[in-house]
Parts: C-alpha cells; structure tokens; sequence
C-alpha cells in the first residue's frame, strides 16, 4: 500500500509540472487564474500543497518561464510566496519575522479586494519575537526587500509585470541587516552569533576597507548548515578572492547557486554552523563543484 501511495503521489507531481509547462508555452491562451483555479480548495482558499514547485526549483530556467509567464503581479506573488518556492510558511514568517497574514494577503490578493499598503503590526503581532523586517509602517520597501532576499528573485520581479531579465542586489540596500568591515574574526563573529537550530535568511554586506571593495553575501542557515552565496554582480576575480579567503583554513564545501537570471550563477560555500552537530542539508538548487584531478 505504501508503494502505491508513493505512486501515485509521484504521478500526481508529474501531471502538476505537465500543466505548469503547458501553461508557459508559447501556444498556451490559458489566463493565470484559470491555471490558479484548480489550487483552490472547496472554499476558494489556496490551502492545497504545491510539491511541482519544488520540483521546478531544481530547473530555474524553467521556473523563470512560470514566473514570467504569469504578469499578474499579485498572482505571481501568490506562487513566490509558496513555502514550496520561498522554504518558508506563512506561520514561520510571522513567529520569526513578525509579518502577518494581513501582510501577505494584501501582497498576494489575486481579487484586488485589498489596498497594495503594507500595514504596521498589529498589537498581537509586536507580543511575538523574532526579527522585525518592517520598521517603518506603510512603507514596503523593507517587506518587498526581504522577500526578493528569501525568494532570490530580483527585486523587480516583485513589482513588475515585464522586469528586466537582469540581476540585482538592490535589496541589500533596503534591508541595512547586517554590515560588516572585511575581516576573518569579525566574519567568525557573526557566523557564531546565528541561532544554529532555526531557519533564517540574512544580507550581509562585508567592506573591504583597504580596496573599498563590497561582498554581498545571502547568508541562510537551516538547522545548522549555512549556505553562504556570493550575490554580486559580474563577480570581478578581487571579489571572488576575498570571498574564498573568508573560509581558509576551514572546513567547506564549495559551488554554484544558479538564479533565474541565466547569466548570473552565484559562488556558494556550505558550512556546518560552530554550534551544530547535525550534518549538512544541501539546497536544492545547489551544485557542487567536483574537486580538481590536476
């Protein structure tokens, strides 16, 4: 029996990415909410599982073609707010992050019953802990920020209908998280100060104070791995050298991050956090680069 539900779940997965590659194809007349309908449940709400999109994480040339596809701004957020897509729920976003489900269902709303504002905290929400990303009310520029980072989508993807197919780090400077002066001890500060048994996301911005040179630095950790990608630009060979430097001596394990940016492929280290002793989970999207036989 197990088997057969494992099955037929599979085939399920398959038929959902059939209907996703059907949808963004060329020929396709369908609109995105009668794609989207299918997703909703008895009362409407989108409360079902979305497993094909993490399956489409590990293609993200595929998933650029989904997004892209759908230039509906809000029914794109929609699908970007997936835990499937994001490795965040909605309940998690507002334990650890202090977003609300108002939040996101103004962000998300695919009727345009609500305004595009993004509300202050409401009272209930201040009682919880964890981060605040919103520091100014009414103002998204933070919450479209975080977002973009959790996402790693460019910021525009979140506000346009047709964005530019390029990369970007825009976000980094909304965020003002964590900026750091370049160096060893002050990096190994930081790295024993993250809650080694939590998920979080963190933009980090390392200067270096002798070549004013910037890294920016999408830092994840998951129960104890850290995924470290170097989100920069046209990565110049200074840039990537001080980003190396920073694990010398340590134990790592070394790769790429592809984006949905074809161009842009991100340098990424994983380490397991100081604290921790469980072993390393892998990102999906992560490829390791085979050590060198010369």
């Amino acid at each position: 029996m197990r088997e057969k539900r494992n099955k037929n779940k599979l085939n399920d997965v398959i038929v959902r990415l059939k209907r996703i590659r059907n949808f963004y194809s060329e020929s396709s007349t369908q609109s995105i909410k009668e794609f989207l309908e299918y997703k909703r449940d008895t009362n409407a709400r989108f409360t079902y599982d979305w497993p094909e999109l993490f399956f489409l994480r590990m293609d993200l040339n595929e998933l650029a073609l989904f997004l892209l596809k759908i230039e509906d701004i809000n029914a794109r957020r929609l699908v970007i707010m997936r835990e499937e897509l994001t490795g965040f729920s909605k309940n998690s976003l507002f334990t650890d992050f202090r977003i609300n489900n108002n939040q996101l269902t103004k962000f998300t709303d695919i009727e345009n019953r609500h305004y595009n504002g993004i509300t202050e905290s409401t009272p209930l929400h201040e009682s919880f802990g964890g981060r605040r990303i919103i520091q100014v009310p009414n103002y998204p520029g933070e919450f479209l920020a975080f977002i973009a980072l959790i996402s790693r989508l460019p910021l525009q993807w979140l506000l346009s209908s047709f964005p530019e197919e390029v990369w970007s780090i825009e976000h980094f400077g909304f965020l003002n998280d964590v900026s750091l002066f370049y160096g060893k001890s002050e990096w190994v500060k930081f790295l024993k100060g993250l809650c080694h048994d939590s998920h979080d996301v963190r933009a980090v911005i390392l200067i270096d104070k002798l070549t004013n040179c910037k890294l920016y630095l999408r830092v994840e950790i998951l129960m104890g791995t850290v995924v470290i990608e170097l989100c920069n630009i046209n990565v110049s060979s200074k840039e990537y050298k001080l980003f190396m430097k920073l694990f010398h001596g340590e134990s790592y394990i070394y790769g790429y991050m592809p984006t949905v940016i074809p161009s842009q492929i991100n340098h990424t280290v994983i380490i397991r956090h100081p604290h921790s002793m469980r072993p390393i989970c892998y990102p999906i999207e992560f490829i390791i680069k085979p050590p060198s036989l010369y």
